[in-house]
């Protein structure tokens, strides 16, 4: 998905290729079966309507802000009680945890798992493709966090992965 540019390398003379950060946007948000909500701000985060996503064993909500091409963000609500599916990506994550409390098992191929504990307004990351899975530790109250990706930018570099651990219910397909 790149693009030329008029640019130059001083070197030769080459024309350089930009990533087109604007396509990669557009067709990470056609994968979802609803709409991202669209605007200069979100209100209300912890009351935001949320949409099954049954390959997660969540609920989530994307959100697309003009002008903001090579990251993205939405909301995730875990179920009490519940656990997102193992999985790692090649894109940097940030989680800002709305309400709930719980964990998240971060671990690389062959090493021994850190658990990251979080609750209200805890803000905290998962290293780039590492194996990972969300839980709520609450059986009674689900747990929402605010997630912001580099999966547009890493999509418009060809560098967009995905990759489903065994527990999860059904393959990626990404």
């Amino acid at each position: 998905m790149a693009q030329e540019t008029e640019a130059t390398c001083k070197k030769g003379g080459v024309k350089k290729a930009e990533p087109d950060l604007t396509a990669a946007l557009e067709a990470f948000v056609k994968e979802f079966s609803y709409p991202a909500q669209q605007g200069l701000s979100i209100r209300n985060l912890p009351q935001h309507p949320v949409h099954a996503r049954t390959d997660r064993g969540n609920a989530a909500a994307y959100f697309s802000f003009p002008n903001i091409k090579n990251l993205e963000a939405h909301v995730s609500e875990i179920p009490p009680g519940g656990a997102t599916p193992t999985h790692r990506h090649t894109c940097e994550a940030f989680f800002y945890v709305i309400f709930g409390s719980g964990y998240t098992e971060v671990h690389a191929n062959g090493e021994t798992g850190k658990r990251i504990e979080w609750q209200d307004g805890d803000l905290f990351c998962t290293p780039i493709h590492t194996w990972h899975r969300h839980v709520n530790r609450d059986p009674s109250r689900p747990a929402r966090y605010l997630e912001i990706t580099t999966i547009p930018l890493m999509k418009s570099l060809g560098n967009w992965r995905i990759e489903a651990g065994s527990d999860h219910p059904s393959p990626a397909k990404k």
